[in-house]
């Protein structure tokens, strides 16, 4: 079962919310359209004939000034209707996809505590088994994102039998790749291992993928491997080259889908293969993406990040590959500076990184002022945060404290502010160690401290 419904009655009120809130801001079907969609998209939508995606949803949503949320069925008349005195049999199934629809929108726009306490509204014992794999799914997702791990896993585990059960091989790709999350919560890093495993054998034997979950999956398997290697250090130079053999299948996968007209053609295929195998509500879900190509900007800032971590995993293997690595990758600059400049800038972190180490100041400072002028308009991104610890660096190495201050300070504040608590902790440790160094014994404590509460929050 597809995680987003296909309900008439659905579409209906949906639609009947969206004509409402665009006449209260005095836009027309065509203003509310641009440039994503068609006019007659919009007039289908308010109509009732179709349903908007989750995406759609929120794109909408976002030009109303509303969120995604409020677009949905009053709160009252979903309760009701699941509270009420009527059995599962005499309610509309429609009325339980619509719980299911706006839990996974709150879940994905970080409304935990909301999303559990409506998972707690729904009768679990009268639903069907579709529904109950359903209700597993998001109840461990919900439980992953309050760290609430084992409460996850014992959902997750119950979501993945009935998952396999009814042959959802949709579902079960995103439970595994939940379960290996929540075991790396748990620290138990073999089953989160395991996890990973299983999740990318059924992704590589399955039929049809979608290669943005597969972009995703190939980067966190790579994370693990990077840190692994620094806890290992038996095993530092087998976990490395695992890190860099799943990066850069991570970066094969986004080479191949880098242009709009791959990423639809792709969709596309999965539109066919959901329609042969009669899930019409997944092939539907591909039809929206295909159409309105939704993962195209996240795609650029995986593929950023990946240079990010490949970047620094190559940093920690000899200088002289390290250095045939970047140079080779700098080869493609020109075409990233025109497609992805924001993995330019990581990739112009890196090098700083390198010269910085080799103590070729000079070079380091021109590859990170470079860096910084191609992150800057992108707002706040691990490459900035990265970008700014680097250039920190640089300047106390050139004997000018205030400047590194200020750039080491914007840095740590940008990954604390994206929750990137494991590169904080770090760099923050780091950072403190620099300015002991130079005498700042009350600054470095601070620093100090904020790396252990960061390594707390991972903890959790």
């Amino acid at each position: 079962m597809s995680p987003e419904p296909s309900s008439s009655k659905i579409g209906k009120s949906v639609g009947e919310k969206l004509r409402a809130a665009r006449i209260a801001q005095h836009l027309t079907q065509s203003q509310l359209a641009t440039p994503d969609f068609s006019v007659s998209y919009i007039s289908a939508i308010e109509r009732g004939q179709i349903h908007p995606s989750l995406r759609a949803l929120e794109i909408l949503a976002q030009r109303l000034g509303l969120s995604s949320t409020q677009l949905l069925p009053a709160r009252n008349q979903v309760d009701d209707r699941l509270n009420g005195p009527l059995g599962i049999a005499e309610r509309d199934d429609d009325e339980i996809d619509l719980a299911f629809l706006e839990i996974q929108v709150l879940i994905r726009e970080h409304s935990i505590e909301q999303a559990l306490e409506q998972l707690g509204k729904i009768p679990q014992k009268r639903l069907k088994r579709h529904q109950i794999l359903q209700y597993q799914y998001l109840y461990g997702w919900a439980q992953l994102r309050a760290a609430h791990y084992q409460e996850s896993e014992y959902a997750l585990i119950e979501a993945l039998q009935i998952a396999k059960e009814l042959n959802d091989q949709f579902l079960t790709l995103r439970i595994l790749h939940l379960l290996a999350q929540t075991y790396l919560g748990m620290r138990n890093h073999t089953q989160a291992l395991l996890s990973y495993q299983r999740c990318l054998h059924t992704l590589e034997t399955s039929e049809q993928h979608d290669p943005f979950f597969a972009a995703q999956l190939y980067m966190q398997i790579g994370q693990y491997y990077t840190q692994q290697a620094q806890h290992n250090l038996h095993n530092q130079q087998e976990h490395l080259e695992q890190a860099i053999t799943h990066f850069y299948k991570a970066l094969e996968t986004c080479d191949i889908y880098s242009t709009p007209e791959t990423i639809q053609a792709a969709y596309l295929e999965q539109v066919r293969h959901y329609c042969n195998i009669d899930e019409l509500e997944l092939a539907i879900q591909y039809a929206y993406k295909c159409r309105y190509l939704a993962d195209a900007t996240r795609l650029k800032t995986q593929r950023s990040e990946l240079y990010h971590y490949l970047g620094a995993v190559t940093l920690k293997q000899d200088a002289s590959e390290a250095r045939t690595f970047l140079d080779t990758a700098l080869q493609q600059a020109s075409k990233l500076q025109e497609t992805d400049p924001l993995a330019l800038a990581s990739l112009y972190t890196t090098n700083a990184s390198w010269y910085y180490a080799h103590q070729q100041l000079d070079e380091a400072t021109t590859y990170a002022t470079k860096a910084e002028e191609l992150a800057a308009p992108f707002g706040d991104t691990l490459i900035s945060a990265e970008m700014h610890i680097v250039l920190g660096r640089i300047y106390y190495a050139r004997g000018e404290a205030e400047q590194g201050d200020r750039h080491f300070v914007t840095g740590l504040e940008m990954l604390e502010k994206l929750g990137h608590h494991e590169e904080l902790a770090d760099e923050a440790v780091q950072y403190a160690q620099l300015l002991e160094e130079h005498g700042k014994a009350h600054e470095a404590f601070t620093y100090f401290r904020r790396a252990f509460q960061s390594r707390q929050k991972l903890a959790k």
